[in-house]
């Protein structure tokens, strides 16, 4: 296995930081203009072009023309469900899908510093694990969010893969998608472990293809568990694996 670059990551990560500082601070500078949820699609995607290019990530979206208009035009909500393998996901999907969704985060990240402001900012979909109760509550008000029109990005494995093999996936995500009765569109991402695997800072230049595939619509399917399974097998084809 070729070695992992040092020096480029060394000289980037750290402008890269402060690149974020200053995108953070226009973000909540031109809030009060145009609101805080286009002052964040304003900064953040020509932010992370940026750092892409810095640390030489080529980004790549396949199958895209493939999906319904209204899909990909924004004006059908959808949920795009996938695997789950680098830090470097979901601001990447965040600057390369071109319907703008937001992510389904755990709520404890509002709590962390920047990234935390940033996706408030963003009015990510945050989900309150800590009981039952709340976190049913959670699913209901997601719901409600995506049957009003915003899309949005899960990884039903819900948490990064070390070794780029699908982890079991956990069925909240499809609760939900039936929950919120709209389509589910599975998407594979390609490169991400050789660019930035788990329990490593050195970032390697590469592709990074995210590979769409056909909707998969709940009334197709008896039950959230049918879904699940129909979503996985997808994943696993569109992976390659």
């Amino acid at each position: 296995m070729a070695a992992r670059p040092f020096l480029r990551p060394l000289l980037v990560w750290p402008l890269g930081c402060l690149a974020l500082a200053l995108a953070v601070g226009l973000c909540f500078l031109i809030t009060p203009l145009v609101g805080g949820r286009r002052a964040f699609w304003l900064v953040a995607p020509r932010y992370i072009r940026g750092t892409a290019w810095a640390f030489g990530i080529h980004r790549e979206l396949v199958g895209w023309d493939r999906l319904p208009a209204a899909i990909r035009d924004g004006v059908q909500p959808a949920m795009f469900l996938g695997n789950h393998a680098s830090l470097f996901d979901p601001p990447l999907m965040i600057s390369t899908l071109p319907c703008r969704p937001v992510f389904v985060a755990k709520r404890e990240l509002i709590r962390v510093p920047f990234l935390g402001w940033v996706i408030w900012l963003a009015d990510f979909i945050f989900i309150d694990r800590s009981r039952v109760q709340a976190s049913r509550r959670s699913l209901k008000q997601a719901a409600e969010r995506i049957r009003a029109g915003q899309s949005i990005v899960a990884f039903p494995e819900g948490t990064r893969s070390r070794d780029g093999h699908l982890l079991p996936f956990k069925k909240g995500p499809f609760l939900l998608a039936f929950e919120a009765n709209v389509p589910v569109v599975p998407f594979a991402i390609q490169g991400g472990p050789e660019i930035l695997p788990k329990g490593t800072c050195r970032v390697k230049a590469g592709s990074y293809r995210i590979r769409v595939g056909e909707p998969l619509v709940p009334d197709d399917f008896a039950n959230p568990e049918a879904l699940r399974k129909a979503a996985e097998a997808a994943i696993h084809g569109l992976m390659g694996q």
